[in-house]
């Protein structure tokens, strides 16, 4: 699976996702979620792919 891309809301910045995996929700959405790829911050990255 390539890179998928989200938007930080910590430090409102886009980038890859990094140490993500696959969560379904209650709804029965699927979204992918993982942590803000850049150095300094610790912002958690979610977004819907189904």
């Amino acid at each position: 699976m390539s890179a998928i891309e989200g938007y930080c809301m910590k430090c409102k910045t886009y980038g890859p996702i990094r140490d993500g995996k696959e969560v379904s929700m209650a709804n029965g959405r699927t979204r992918y979620a993982g942590l803000c790829s850049n150095n300094p911050c610790t912002g958690k990255i979610s977004k819907i792919i189904r």
